[in-house]
């Protein structure tokens, strides 16, 4: 078939039909995925769409799962309120203090075995250092008692041992308040803590016989046992005022009086660690006697208290 063209008379060709080009550009499409390797599709298995949904409406079901879970996670997280976010910030592991207790031959077992305990019982990494001759770890008590401490006096002094504690805690007990004043290595520990103003206690004999010949309680008021109270130095006021109480505290420096007050000297140490709750929660498992308990019953034995009269 041919046409006119409007610039000559004679015919021009007329393009091939639609129908008659199919054909080609078929086979032609066909050779060429034959040729080209196959790949697996992203949208294999998604439902077939019509050409005219939107592009939004073609997306495989699987991306919109996972856009669906993200915004899920999303919205969880922005429904947080400041409650659940302190809750959070609270169950993070507050780093335990560090705890040094020496202990010798002839220590009070009663004072050194309380202030380990409770001070463990805190939440507090205590560390018992033997203060004896040879690296020896073991140390019998002034009655008898056998301790084997963590480490011996060489792992805690000397260069390249550790020294931040947070609290050094001496029991009393002789001779063993003595070694401990007199062990030239453990000086050097005590002497170290003191100047870098962190807290220390002693109890029984220590603050006498450990800390007043070194000038730890210039200034301070402190206490001590009964048979070694009148060796404190010091002012008339932190001599005489102090003397009997069962604690003192006075800045950095705790020291008590003996076996019978350790238990209260060590929840003081808690306290001073971590608080007066912290120091209260301990102290509750225990059935400590509070300072301001009733008066007992007549079938109550309780030390030197006149007990209740019933009818």
């Amino acid at each position: 078939r041919t046409t006119p063209s409007p610039d000559a008379g004679s015919p021009t060709p007329a393009p091939p039909a639609m129908s008659t080009c199919l054909p080609t550009i078929s086979a032609t499409s066909s050779a060429i995925r034959a040729l080209a390797p196959r790949r697996p599709s992203l949208f294999r298995g998604a439902p077939r769409l019509s050409q005219n949904a939107p592009v939004m409406q073609r997306r495989p079901a699987t991306v919109g799962r996972r856009l669906s879970s993200r915004s899920t996670v999303v919205r969880a997280v922005e429904k947080a309120d400041a409650g659940e976010v302190a809750a959070a910030a609270a169950a993070v592991e507050v780093p335990k203090k560090r705890v040094l207790v020496p202990i010798a031959d002839g220590s009070e077992e009663i004072e050194a075995v309380t202030v380990i305990d409770v001070l463990r019982r805190a939440g507090a990494e205590v560390v018992v250092v033997a203060v004896a001759p040879a690296g020896r770890t073991e140390v019998v008590c002034s009655r008898g008692v056998r301790i084997t401490a963590d480490v011996s006096v060489d792992a805690v002094a000397g260069r390249g041992a550790r020294g931040d504690w947070d609290l050094i805690a001496v029991p009393g007990g002789m001779p063993g308040a003595e070694y401990i004043a007199d062990h030239i290595k453990f000086h050097s520990v005590l002497e170290k803590h003191f100047r870098a103003g962190k807290l220390m206690a002693g109890i029984c004999a220590a603050p006498a016989i450990c800390f007043e010949p070194k000038g730890f309680l210039e200034g301070y008021a402190a206490t001590a046992h009964p048979a070694f109270v009148d060796e404190l130095g010091g002012s008339l006021r932190e001599h005489s005022i102090h003397e009997k109480a069962r604690v003192v505290v006075d800045n950095k420096m705790v020291t008590s009086r003996g076996p019978g007050t350790s238990l209260e000297w060590a929840l003081c140490l808690v306290e001073q660690l971590y608080g007066a709750e912290a120091a209260k929660a301990v102290a509750a498992p225990m059935v400590v006697q509070p300072a301001n308990a009733r008066l007992r019953t007549s079938l109550e034995w309780r030390l030197d208290e006149t007990p209740i009269t019933t009818p």
